[in-house]
């Protein structure tokens, strides 16, 4: 009698099949990596471009850049509320109270401002990173973002280090930024007395200063207008651009680098928990209020410039050289190529 054979792989020709497939998909997933980020990093690219489309626009509408933060200080908006018109959210912009005013008013984590502070922009969001919220009350879920303005090369105060110092005394001169922050500060937090309304305080109303494109000296295209900084996890600040103190960053230390931010004045959740970067809240003379920019792409950060365009920077650019293309008066030049992409 014939023997059929019977057909069908053995137990070691499936094993080397499934060896070989491991093999393919091992070799194929880096570039798959790869292909996201890269898509990744244009769309934050392209995020960032519009960011300063919009800057320029109100700009020509104004005769000034958008103010880092509102006339006195944290908590009663920042740039992100006037950039809204020129970004296609003109209901959120109606919505939104008491733009630089004071108490008792409402902030922008408090009455009507919530509907617009509890929304998130896909504009204002990298997709490499994952969204994240502050969670102040069970009625006030607050979203976080990742772009973040210019301001300058020292500290939010927008003056020399160290604190305090005049002239030749500033081992590092602050040199001009296109967007105000805490300038005419105590240097500590925001004003020196309490926040009341009709204010008490001199200093009070003279923050978040706007500047003519006409001041930027340096030249546009050598000057940065926007970047990037990560979403904080859990209950840290970093990402929330409703609140003057992480709706800015500044050049003192390079991208992504190791050191400390300084979040004077708000919530800061140290590494490992949540997988923060490094953080304090004590601000000293010689490191004060400020935020490094930093993203989840590989080798760098995205920043716009002055003139519109984007940019990626390396980490690994020189220091002296990313301070100098933060700076709108500091004299210096500027070759593309030292950023490194």
């Amino acid at each position: 009698m014939r023997r059929t054979r019977r057909s069908g792989f053995t137990l070691i020709e499936l094993l080397v099949v499934i060896a070989i497939i491991a093999v393919l998909i091992g070799l194929l997933l880096p570039a798959v990596q790869k292909v996201r980020e890269a898509a990744a990093r244009a769309k934050c690219q392209n995020n960032l471009k519009q960011i300063a489309l919009a800057n320029m626009s109100y700009e020509s509408a104004y005769g000034k850049f958008l103010p880092g933060v509102g006339k006195n200080g944290c908590c009663w908006g920042t740039w992100m509320t006037p950039i809204m018109p020129y970004i296609e959210q003109d209901s959120l912009a109606r919505l939104y109270t008491n733009f630089g005013g004071l108490d008792p008013l409402p902030r922008y984590n408090a009455g009507a401002n919530l509907q617009v502070t509890q929304t998130r922009l896909s504009i204002m969001t990298c997709p490499s990173d994952d969204p994240q919220v502050w969670n102040l009350s069970a009625t006030a879920i607050l979203t976080k973002h990742n772009y973040v303005l210019n301001a300058g090369n020292t500290t939010f105060f927008q003056v020399g280090y160290p604190l305090g110092c005049v002239g030749t005394a500033c081992t590092t001169p602050f040199g001009g930024a296109p967007f105000g922050f805490y300038n005419d500060s105590d240097l500590v937090s925001d004003s020196p007395t309490v926040y009341t309304n009709p204010p008490t305080n001199p200093d009070l109303g003279k923050m978040g200063q706007q500047f003519a494109i006409s001041a930027i000296m340096d030249g546009t295209s050598n000057t940065m207008m926007a970047s990037e900084i990560k979403q904080g996890r859990s209950s840290d600040l970093r990402g929330l651009t409703w609140w003057g103190g992480s709706a800015g960053f500044t050049t003192f230390i390079a991208p992504n680098s190791t050191e400390q931010d300084v979040l004077t004045g708000g919530i800061c959740v140290v590494p490992p928990t949540e997988n923060n970067p490094p953080c304090t809240t004590t601000s000293t003379t010689s490191r004060a209020r400020f935020i490094g920019a930093r993203s989840f792409h590989t080798g760098g950060v995205n920043a716009s410039m002055c003139d519109g365009s984007v940019r990626f920077v390396r980490d690994a650019i020189n220091i002296n050289t990313w301070r100098a293309i933060s700076t709108t008066q500091g004299g210096e030049t500027f070759d593309p190529a030292d950023a490194g992409g």
